[in-house]
């Protein structure tokens, strides 16, 4: 029984560590709502009533069948073109959503690639490889602090 609690203790604490993760959310001048997930990049939204939405056709930048515009607010994308591991920059994510400018860690920051760097004026700090690990008890790439507002 001490084996296989030791055994489960062992495969989850490293889970832990690695789930971790912020959503982000703000909303626009007339309620509408939007969040977005740090770690997983997973982009929410809400509309208010009489908002006209459009989706991503095969055609368009952005993955297809995602939100393209809701009421008078443009959501855009990373492309397959402006993004991928030679940018940094994860394709068919959310890189715009009205005025507000997401941007991602490349391979060059001290966070992990891939996960969220800034939402607007928000800026988000990471634990570095060089600063967390086993021997200083942080866990890499789990959230430092954050400064600044969305808006």
């Amino acid at each position: 029984m001490k084996k296989l609690l030791l055994t489960l203790f062992i495969c989850i604490t490293p889970l832990l560590c690695f789930s971790q993760g912020m959503k982000i959310k703000w909303e626009d001048s007339y309620g509408r709502e939007f969040s977005i997930n740090t770690h997983t990049r997973e982009f929410q939204y809400s509309a208010i009533a009489r908002d006209k939405m459009s989706y991503n056709n095969r055609l368009d930048i952005g993955p297809e069948g995602s939100i393209k515009t809701i009421g008078n607010v443009k959501i855009n994308y990373i492309g397959k073109y402006e993004g991928g591991s030679g940018a940094g920059k994860p394709v068919n994510s959310v890189s715009r959503v009205g005025g507000v400018v997401i941007s991602y860690n490349n391979r060059l920051d001290s966070g992990p690639e891939g996960y969220v760097k800034a939402v607007g004026g928000l800026k988000i700090y990471y634990i570095g490889k060089y600063e967390g690990g086993s021997g200083a008890g942080k866990p890499v790439g789990s959230i430092k602090g954050t400064f600044g507002s969305v808006n």
